[in-house]
């Protein structure tokens, strides 16, 4: 099995934001593009667009869970009420884990000021959000086996 820890920090070290990066870890298993991905998922990170809300990696984790239990969601009613209980147990394992879900919370700065956005470019960026990119990623990844083996 892949390790898409070590695959979404590198992304997140190459140039993904938190979004993005736990995204294309997991986007060529269900069929996305990685171009698309990139796009699609670019607006979710510093908290949806550096306002501080839902975290990134919370964001592109609950993107995945979508395209792993939301297919035909539009016709199976069923699947859409699984993709909400499954993105609801995840985002309440994201906040055991981490403590918060919004993003201002998690690094206590705000990313629309220029002194908390240097501060964030300098201390929070290359070590706490890639750190939890790569721990997202992880349990998302330990979270999915665990859901399709039951």
């Amino acid at each position: 099995m892949e390790n898409k820890k070590e695959k979404a920090m590198g992304l997140f070290d190459n140039g993904c934001n938190c979004s993005q990066a736990v995204l294309l870890a997991f986007a060529d298993e269900y069929g996305l593009d990685k171009e698309k991905a990139i796009a699609l998922s670019v607006p979710f990170g510093g908290g949806m667009s550096k306002q501080g809300k839902t975290c990134g990696c919370l964001s592109g984790a609950l993107m995945v869970i979508g395209l792993c239990f939301g297919k035909d969601s539009t016709t199976v009613i069923a699947n859409r009420g699984n993709a909400y209980a499954m993105g609801k147990e995840f985002i309440e394992r994201f906040q055991e884990e981490f403590g918060a879900t919004d993003c201002r919370e998690l690094i206590q700065l705000d990313l629309n000021k220029k002194n908390d956005l240097e501060q964030a470019n300098k201390y929070v960026f290359g070590n706490r959000c890639k750190n939890m990119v790569g721990r997202t990623a992880e349990m998302l990844q330990l979270f999915l086996v665990e859901k399709q083996s039951d």
